[in-house]
């Protein structure tokens, strides 16, 4: 299936800037394989994938990338099932539901990201002014996006009869939650699910049991993952870094760019000093699928996700004991990335913007 054909089902409905710009843009091309080989084997059940990829994207992203990490790990999905998205049943059984959180109707349209929304990648979150609106805006997006799909398990999917009472269920959810979404990082996942909120005052983490919703007085519960009603999810699956970036740093990375127009680094933070790390972005550094990807487990699911599953790959697992929180994974977890362009910003710009990253994470 060809994702960049346009479908004749569109009639005049407006297409996403996005894949305007990935089908159109000649230097691309490599970006669009990349996607392609994602697409490779996808079922397109209901006949609106090509749709929603052209119209809306992002959900239809999220979804190819998941396949794509579900086809890396050897997993056999079963297409003749149509929910939930994905039924993996070799070789072991266990459900994959997709969502994505997007800006909210009254937020700031992401079509009105500039050039500070992305140079803003090299500013630590905690050193932005507003990096607790931000936390509670994706808390609040993440919350109503899981709510939503933990219903959908309890009152539809779980009474399927080819769900499996003993098989773990799992939400996958993307970010796409405000204008820099890229920054959000694993802060507000670890404040929704464990209760574990940043205090970008201190720089540590703080335990608490709610948010104030932004803009309002309304309190939106965290720690989500001590609900009782949460025991049917196994692991949240989550990643904000699922961009036209991505497809440029693992084209870069897999040296389909042999000349690259573009540059890409990324920011990982590690236990030694100094904790924040800079990878410039080459195919001998490459960046991973997996990279990016947090798999966060719940420690009263009634089913849970097996380790197993993500072992030697770079996407990292967040478990819980109940005194606090373990990561691990096969690389250094990925913070953000910056892609630009070498015409706005050639090597000696990228030399600077790597130096401020390097200060400004680890002052």
């Amino acid at each position: 299936m060809d994702i960049f054909e346009t479908h004749k089902g569109l009639g005049n409905r407006k297409l996403h800037d996005k894949f305007l710009l990935l089908k159109n843009e000649i230097l691309l091309g490599r970006e669009r394989q990349v996607l392609q080989e994602w697409a490779n084997g996808f079922e397109d059940r209901d006949n609106k994938m090509r749709i929603e990829f052209q119209t809306t994207f992002h959900s239809t992203l999220w979804e190819l990338y998941l396949f794509q990490a579900l086809k890396s790990l050897n997993l056999k999905v079963d297409w003749t099932r149509n929910r939930p998205d994905f039924v993996v049943t070799e070789p072991c059984e266990f459900y994959v539901e997709a969502v994505v959180s997007e800006i909210k109707k009254d937020g700031r349209a992401e079509s009105s990201r500039n050039l500070d929304d992305i140079y803003s990648m090299v500013t630590a979150p905690w050193e932005d002014p507003d990096h607790d609106e931000v936390m509670r805006e994706a808390i609040t997006r993440y919350s109503n996006s899981i709510s939503a799909k933990k219903r959908k398990y309890i009152n539809e999917y779980s009474g399927l009869d080819w769900v499996k009472p003993d098989a773990p269920y799992v939400i996958a959810i993307s970010s796409y939650a405000q204008v820099r979404y890229g920054k959000e990082y694993h802060y507000p996942m670890l404040a929704l699910l464990y209760g574990m909120y940043f205090d970008s005052e201190i720089r540590t983490y703080r335990g608490r049991d709610g948010i104030v919703k932004p803009g309002t007085d309304s309190s939106i519960p965290i720690r989500i993952f001590d609900d009782e009603d949460m025991r049917c999810v196994s692991a949240v699956v989550f990643s904000c870094t699922v961009t036209l970036g991505k497809l440029t740093s693992l084209a870069i990375s897999k040296n389909d760019i042999p000349h690259p127009t573009n540059s890409v680094f990324l920011i990982r933070e590690d236990n030694e000093h100094p904790k924040f790390k800079i990878q410039i972005v080459s195919a001998d550094s490459p960046e991973d699928h997996f990279d990016g990807l947090f798999v966060f487990h719940n420690p009263n699911a009634t089913n849970p996700l097996p380790l197993s599953l993500f072992e030697g790959t770079s996407a990292i697992q967040v478990t819980h004991d109940g005194r606090g929180v373990a990561f691990q994974g096969g690389n250094l977890p990925l913070v953000a990335r910056l892609n630009m362009s070498k015409l706005v910003a050639p090597e000696a710009v990228m030399q600077l913007l790597m130096k401020e990253a390097f200060e400004s994470f680890n002052r």
